[in-house]
């Protein structure tokens, strides 16, 4: 079925309207969802897959996919109402009328697999079954069908004009508006996303003729566009004046963040999430390498950490922290307040299930335009170093800028496990001379393209748009195959030597119990009344066997630098006193999470009896430990 469809330029355009025929002799199917193809002998159960075909744009077929008749009322293309889905496709045209197509911006071709009803989309050449055929419809197109196929011709008319794409898709129904835009997202160059990201992001006045107010509508089309909106209107913002706000807050309204199917491409809460990172590939950054990291808990050995990162080229640190009980809000309020690091407060609404370190990573990668800043974002924790090799005089940044060179986007950096040398309490001291190397260990930290990725998980950066990325070590190894959502992708084959991670897994047995007191990040939620627990009692056998094992230390090598940078540190107001705060804090609530440890430990008869007493034994040397200190 063709019909002619006139613009608003006054031009007419010819819409076509067909079903697609494999070499098979099958139909060619969209799940309504909007991105798996398939193909079957028979008209689907529901619904259908239609190509729509736009005389003004004849290398674009649309594939709309209908789960049921198409609505004829104007309520049910409301805000939230139905949608159909949408999968463009690019055609190339072949002899005796057959066309080939092409995932829209992909090199390969879709293949219809023989009785399988696969439909593959890695061909890289023609052959039989990547021939398809356009089969006319019968019936009529509805008014509405009609009214989308001249608007989706507008639409492609309009590809070329950021301006002009955003008053069409003002004029699809509420429902379509955020499919739409994810589609022009899609069809157009990128030097148009550019141009049409950029209209939401500048400061023109949001008034109701305006571009501005034009975008706004557009985004409460979205189903949750009021983050969309915040996250753009920040950008914004940040671009004309590049200031820095050293204390943010992460509050509950961004809870979403911590859960990991809200960050997905499909989620109702990305619709519009590609603005949002299109829109975050746009800032040139001026410096080469932040830190971004949460924490609860932790001011022990904030000092330390950041001073031993300093000294490797991390420029700034952005740290976030929920939840705190030992008074390090106060320490990071006066390091924040000295521009010494960004302090954001992820403390919500602590609903179940939550991961609040994703939420952090998410919200970060998301929502805080400081951070593009920053060329690079290396990810670690408060009990993780990065220690690059003498080679680069311990410096990260030369290692990076030489894998970037080699086109990497993300690198992986091997983990040491720093074990307690035979400490039973906390001491002043750097963890850098207090603990040891007593193993390596396949698993990874990541640093990353700031502006290339939308989130981040514990090991690696995570993407809304690419599932593959350009992932090398930070030896120049190609680092697995770069599938952002291959478990593996977490490890590694061999231990990295041009950087490692000292991972201070297992510290004092003070301060180990202190770390389960806090809670683990195992998607139950927060612990917000703190008290010593754990999921796997290995966790005993794994302390009581390391506990006396010999070592290297490798990262005493920056002892003294370390220890420089931390008298600078505590030079600023305040921040003594706030140090002197924490271990005092620490001293008195540690006691109890000792103590409890030792009754469940006891009562846990999946825990050998040889673990048991040998716990049993170091928690006594540590009550005389105590008792002898006060």
């Amino acid at each position: 079925m063709s019909f002619e469809s006139r613009l608003a330029n006054g031009m007419r355009t010819l819409c076509h309207v067909s079903r697609v025929r494999t070499c098979h002799g099958t139909l060619l199917s969209l799940d309504v969802a909007g991105r798996e193809l398939s193909h079957r002998e028979g008209p689907e159960s529901s619904g259908e897959t239609l190509a729509f075909r736009f005389g003004n744009r004849t290398d674009l077929a649309l594939l709309v996919r209908t789960d049921r008749p198409w609505p004829d009322m104007p309520a049910a293309f409301g805000r939230a109402g139905w949608v159909p889905g949408l999968r463009p496709l690019s055609i190339v045209a072949l002899d005796h009328e057959a066309v080939a197509f092409k995932p829209w911006g992909s090199a390969c071709f879709l293949s219809a697999e023989h009785n399988t009803g696969r439909v593959p989309e890695n061909r890289t050449a023609i052959s039989d079954w990547e021939r398809f055929h356009f089969e006319p419809v019968q019936d009529f197109p509805t008014v509405e069908m009609r009214d989308f196929a001249a608007l989706c011709a507008e639409l492609c008319q309009s590809l070329g004009d950021p301006r002009g794409l955003l008053a069409v898709l003002l004029r699809f129904p509420p429902s379509f508006q955020p499919l739409m835009l994810a589609l022009v997202l899609e069809l157009v160059d990128e030097r148009v996303r550019s141009s049409f990201v950029s209209l939401f992001t500048r400061r023109d006045g949001a008034g109701q003729d305006s571009v501005g107010g034009a975008c706004r509508r557009l985004l409460d089309a979205l189903p949750h566009g009021d983050w969309v909106a915040e996250a753009l209107s920040a950008l914004g913002e940040w671009e004309e004046t590049r200031e820095t706000r050293s204390i943010q807050r992460a509050d509950a309204r961004f809870d979403f963040f911590g859960f990991h199917e809200n960050g997905l491409a499909e989620s109702p809460y990305m619709q519009g999430g590609r603005l949002v990172s299109e829109a975050r590939r746009r800032p040139e950054p001026r410096h080469a390498l932040a830190l971004l990291a949460t924490a609860r808990d932790e001011g022990l050995y904030l000092l330390e950490w950041i001073a031993h990162h300093r000294r490797i080229g991390v420029e700034q640190f952005f740290i976030y922290t929920n939840d705190l009980t030992d008074g390090s809000d106060h320490l990071l309020r006066l390091l924040a307040e000295a521009g010494e690091i960004v302090w954001i407060d992820n403390t919500g609404a602590s609903p179940a299930r939550i991961n609040m370190q994703d939420k952090a990573y998410n919200h970060a990668l998301n929502m805080v335009p400081e951070l593009l800043d920053y060329r690079w974002c290396l990810v670690v924790d408060l009990d993780e170093v990065v220690l690059p090799s003498e080679h680069s005089d311990h410096m990260l940044p030369p290692l990076v800028a030489a894998r970037e060179r080699e086109g990497a986007e993300a690198l992986a950096i091997s983990w040491r496990v720093m074990t307690p040398n035979g400490h039973i309490e906390w001491q002043p001291g750097l963890s850098a001379e207090r603990f040891v190397q007593t193993e390596h260990h396949p698993l990874i930290k990541s640093v990353f393209r700031t502006d290339r990725f939308t989130g981040a998980a514990a090991h690696h950066p995570t993407s809304r748009e690419r599932r593959v990325v350009p992932f090398m070590t930070i030896d120049g190894e190609q680092h697995r195959t770069g599938d952002l959502t291959d478990h593996d992708i977490n490890f590694i084959a061999q231990p990295t030597v041009n950087a490692m991670v000292c991972h201070y897994h297992v510290r004092s047995l003070e301060e180990y119990v202190w770390k389960f007191a806090r809670g683990e990040n195992d998607c139950n939620g927060v612990l917000t009344q703190k008290h010593f627990r754990y999921n796997n009692p290995g966790i005993f056998a794994l302390f009581t066997e390391r506990f006396s094992l010999g070592g290297t230390q490798p990262a005493a090598v920056l002892a003294g630098d370390i220890q420089r940078e931390i008298r600078r540190l505590r030079s600023i107001p305040g921040v003594d006193a706030a140090v002197e705060e924490i271990e005092t804090r620490f001293r008195a609530q540690s006691a109890a999470y000792v103590e409890q440890s030792d009754q469940l430990v006891q009562a846990d008869d999946r825990i050998a009896p040889a673990v048991r007493a040998r716990w049993s034994e170091l928690v006594s040397l540590w009550r005389e430990r105590r008792r002898s200190s006060l």
